[in-house]
C-alpha cells in the first residue's frame, strides 16, 4: 500500500493473530532479530512482515514503524565493517524494489547514516518472482559499518532495514524492521563515516559489489497469473478492523495476485 496516501487505522485495538493464519505478509529482516519478533511478538508468517501502516493496527499504540517498537535489551552484536543482514520473503512475495539498512541512535530516531543499499534485495538468492503459497524465499544483502561513526555508541545502536516493495509501481508499500544491537570486532574493511543524515536518501546506487548507474523508475512485474487490479472497484475488504475505505482500496491494488482470499473478496 501507498505510504504516503493510505494509513490504516484501527477501529479497534487488534491482537498480533487477529488476521486469520492464510494472511501471509511479504516479509522482512530476520537476521539480526527485530523487535517485531522479540519484544512486540509478532508472527514471523504474519505480522511481522506487514506493510507499516497496518501494523499499526496490533501494536498497543505504538504505531507500525518498527523504531517505535519496544526496544530490546537482550542486544545481538554485529560487527564494524563488513557483514551481511538475513531476510525472508512469505508466500512467494520476494518483490523488487530499493533496501536500504541504517545504524540509528536508540535515543534519537533522527540521528541516524545508512550502511548499506541494494536495488531488489529480496531477490538476492532467488533471482525470479515467487509465486504465492512458495516456502520462505531467503535473501541477504550486505551491510558496512564505519569504526569511527558517530551515531550511536557501540554498546547499543538500532539498525534498521527498510524494503520499498514496487511490485505495484508507482503505488510503493513500505515495510521496515529494527533490531537492537552492539558493535564489536571486524568483519572486512571499515569504510568511511557518512555525515548522518535525517532525510531518506535517494536509490540510485548499488553497495554490492561496486557501485551501479542510476537506475531509470522500475516497472512492475510481469505477474503469473493476470494483472493487479489499481483501484477500479472490483474488489473489495471483507477483513477486521482496519479503515474499510483503505483498505477496499488496497484490495484492488493487489487483487488477484498479491491478497489473501480471506482477506479480499471479488464484486460480483
Amino acid at each position: 500500500m501507498k505510504l504516503t496516501t493510505i494509513f490504516v487505522t484501527a477501529v479497534v485495538a487488534a491482537p498480533a493473530l487477529y488476521l486469520a493464519p492464510s494472511v501471509e505478509a511479504h516479509g522482512g529482516m530476520i537476521k539480526p532479530v527485530s523487535r517485531a519478533i522479540r519484544t512486540m511478538k509478532l508472527a514471523i508468517d504474519s505480522t511481522f512482515g506487514h506493510p507499516i501502516p497496518m501494523r499499526a493496527s496490533y501494536t498497543n499504540g505504538k504505531g507500525g514503524d518498527c523504531i517505535d517498537f519496544t526496544p530490546d535489551t537482550n542486544l545481538q552484536a554485529i560487527p564494524f565493517g563488513e557483514s551481511k543482514i538475513k531476510m525472508r520473503a512469505n508466500d512467494g512475495a520476494n518483490h523488487i524494489g530499493m533496501c536500504t539498512a541504517y545504524l540509528i541512535n536508540p535515543k534519537d530516531k533522527n540521528s541516524k547514516i545508512k550502511v548499506g543499499e541494494m536495488k531488489d534485495c529480496m531477490r538476492s538468492l532467488h533471482p525470479g518472482p515467487g509465486n504465492k503459497g512458495d516456502q520462505p524465499i531467503p535473501a541477504e544483502k550486505a551491510i558496512n559499518i564505519p569504526k569511527d561513526q558517530k551515531v550511536c555508541g557501540a554498546e547499543h545502536c538500532v539498525l534498521q532495514f527498510t524494503w520499498d516493495a514496487a511490485h505495484l509501481a508507482p503505488n510503493i508499500e513500505h515495510y521496515n524492521n529494527c533490531a537492537d544491537v552492539k558493535l564489536s570486532g571486524g568483519g572486512g574493511n571499515p569504510a568511511p563515516a557518512p555525515s548522518p543524515t535525517t532525510k531518506t536518501p535517494a536509490p540510485g546506487t548499488s553497495m554490492v559489489p561496486a557501485p551501479a548507474p542510476v537506475p531509470p523508475p522500475v516497472p512492475a512485474p510481469t505477474p503469473t497469473t493476470g494483472a493487479p487490479s489499481k483501484g477500479n472497484g472490483k474488489y473489495r475488504y471483507k477483513g477486521g478492523p482496519y479503515d474499510r475505505a483503505s483498505m477496499d482500496q488496497w484490495c484492488n491494488w493487489n487483487c488477484p495476485n498479491f491478497c489473501p482470499s480471506d482477506t479480499c473478496e471479488l464484486v460480483k
